[in-house]
């Protein structure tokens, strides 16, 4: 049937899931609830947020911390984009499955299948949409059939929650704000500060960072840093060569004994090749690697945020994506705009969270 492979092959797989998603999210089949959610009689939860990105995934740890504290005796489930997400999450005893969706659902038609019969029969008592404009995230929450389904609160989108939640109470931060959204949906108050990135690593998995860091650059004498940096990043999150040239010129005038070394981007081309590298690793034994440095400088960008779920003192480099959305969080860490910067007040900013 040579007609229905044309049209099959024409067909806009982005109309068509976007279609799909209006329709079975249009018919709000529940009433929003007036009552906070029952703390005590979550058994079972949901989070959803599909998306492909390593930042993306690694965002999500303040929320699992959350639940950790305010719903101990839950199981967790992830819906997650990237088949590494499990791999990253394993320090968190509360997550029991860690489903994937590709990046074109219906390119995969039985992966959609399986979900859409198995969420609803998994007996979730809480789903919570991580997400902030999701279609696949919301559909996920709402297939759930979980009494209760939070999310941040869009006109177009909520007929299937019984607690949307407002955006003005969940702040504008990407990992703080499925946090604040649960808050208020087990009504406790939402401004409390929320915890960090965290990929837990063992105390074994840091020892081995340590070791593989001590190899590679040497046992730095005592009072030397080692400073990592990962130039990588796409679009215009980019810094150019030149750039990077200054801030190693103006990092060693400022710490002249400092062993400077650039962690190698995945695809294994050197980006400063003025400095000794390191290619990247499995994931979590990247995440050792920068535990082990007194410092990462990062370009915006999924390793750092992986540094920044490592716990290493932290310099995010933002000139085009907004640092009060994804910008590091934990101690020490700093997110810096420097579209009015040169490379010597980024210097000047990354020494001081130095020891």
């Amino acid at each position: 049937m040579p007609g229905a492979t044309l049209l099959f092959m024409s067909l806009d797989w982005q109309a068509a899931r976007r279609a799909l998603a209006r329709r079975l999210l249009r018919a709000p089949r529940f009433v929003q609830g007036d009552a906070a959610v029952a703390a005590a009689a979550v058994t079972r939860v949901l989070v959803a947020r599909p998306n492909h990105r390593l930042g993306n995934v690694l965002l999500l740890t303040p929320l699992l911390q959350e639940i950790e504290r305010l719903l101990p005796q839950a199981q967790v489930d992830v819906l997650a984009g990237p088949p590494f997400a499990a791999g990253l999450l394993r320090g968190y005893p509360q997550v029991c499955r860690v489903d994937t969706l590709p990046v074109r659902p219906l390119h995969e038609p039985a992966v959609l299948w399986r979900l859409w019969w198995g969420l609803p029969r998994r007996g979730y008592t809480l789903a919570l949409d991580a997400a902030e404009r999701s279609q696949s995230s919301r559909w996920a929450v709402v297939r759930s059939g979980a009494r209760w389904r939070a999310g941040v609160a869009e006109a177009a989108r909520d007929g299937g929650l019984t607690h949307p939640v407002s955006p003005a109470s969940c702040g504008m931060h990407q990992a703080q704000m499925p946090v604040r959204m649960l808050r208020v949906a087990l009504g406790v108050p939402p401004e409390a500060p929320v915890a960090p990135l965290a990929v837990r690593l063992d105390a074994a998995e840091r020892a081995q960072g340590g070791a593989r860091l001590d190899a590679w650059l040497g046992a730095a004498r005592a009072g030397s840093p080692r400073i990592a940096l990962f130039a990588e990043a796409t679009g215009a999150k980019r810094y150019d060569e030149a750039f990077w040239r200054a801030l190693v010129v103006a990092l060693r005038r400022r710490q002249p004994h400092a062993g400077l070394a650039e962690i190698i981007p995945a695809h294994g081309e050197p980006l400063l090749p003025m400095l000794s590298g390191l290619h990247t690793v499995p994931l979590r034994e990247l995440a050792a690697l920068c535990a082990a440095f007194d410092l990462v400088i990062a370009a915006d960008s999924g390793l750092m945020h992986l540094a920044a779920a490592s716990g290493v003192p932290l310099l995010g480099l933002f000139q085009a994506t907004d640092p009060a959305r994804y910008g590091p969080c934990g101690e020490r860490q700093r997110a810096l705009d420097t579209r009015a910067l040169d490379a010597d007040a980024v210097a000047t900013a990354a020494c001081a969270l130095l020891r």
